[in-house]
């Protein structure tokens, strides 16, 4: 029996798995690169919701399939159900400033 992480809405959910991979990949962008490497099961450079899940998982966070639903969606952004490496280096360190 799984047991889930009881987060009420979808900012707690955001900020928990942001929280974990800032965490998990403390060597800023080459850690973030390796993190996303070892979340892509099947080597295709995108995440799928399944692998997303399970990365997730095994880093200590369980979500329920409408969390990671939530989650990959938002993340998503070019809308094609899987997230980039650039979809998920923008989700976890934010958009650049204006300079950058």
């Amino acid at each position: 029996m799984e047991k889930y992480t009881q987060i009420s809405n979808f900012e707690e959910i955001q900020q928990k798995v942001v929280e974990l991979c800032r965490k998990r990949s403390a060597n800023g962008l080459r850690g973030l690169r390796s993190m996303f490497k070892a979340m892509d099961r099947n080597g295709n450079k995108t995440l799928s919701p399944i692998e997303f899940k399970y990365a997730m998982r095994d880093y200590g966070l369980t979500l329920s399939e409408i969390e990671v639903t939530q989650i990959v969606k938002h993340f998503d952004t070019n809308k094609d159900g899987q997230l980039s490496f650039d979809e998920f280096l923008r989700a976890i360190r934010g958009n650049l400033n204006q300079r950058r």
